[in-house]
């Protein structure tokens, strides 16, 4: 189906508009039917292409799996589409988190003794109705 890794990416981005892939690759357009028909381009061509194509992120590491689309300008990721306003809010979602933990862990000191004392108050508790079930033999 496809000739190349280049061939692939081209038809993704561009389709068959070669006047538009060439404006963006910087290439005439006889040239990118060229490339196109034989599914090879030159080493900077092909480069940026794949540039491009993955939306400017880099081909290894964590980003390996991931694309930015060039239409909507999402993210693809193999865990689903992330939009640009969901990347811009990452800060104050970790932001939220940590408040929100040391809310907690002020609330969970505060309330250390409390728990103790209802802890002890139980275990009275038990005790009386073990008594109470002891001397009425129930």
């Amino acid at each position: 189906m496809f000739k190349s890794e280049f061939h692939k990416q081209f038809l993704s981005l561009f389709g068959y508009d070669y006047a538009k892939g060439a404006k963006e690759l910087g290439v005439s357009e006889r040239q990118v039917r060229r490339y196109v028909k034989s599914g090879k381009a030159s080493l900077p061509v092909e480069k940026l292409t794949a540039i491009i194509y993955r939306g400017y992120l880099p081909p290894t590491g964590a980003w390996a799996d991931c694309k930015i689309s060039v239409d909507d300008h999402t993210m693809s990721t193999p865990w689903g589409e992330v939009k640009p306003s969901d990347v811009q809010l990452v800060h104050r979602y970790k932001w939220s988190a940590r408040k929100s933990e040391s809310m907690y862990k002020t609330l969970k000191e505060n309330h250390k003794t409390q728990d103790l004392y209802l802890s002890d108050l139980q275990d009275q508790l038990l005790n009386i109705i073990g008594e109470i079930s002891e001397r009425t033999g129930s």
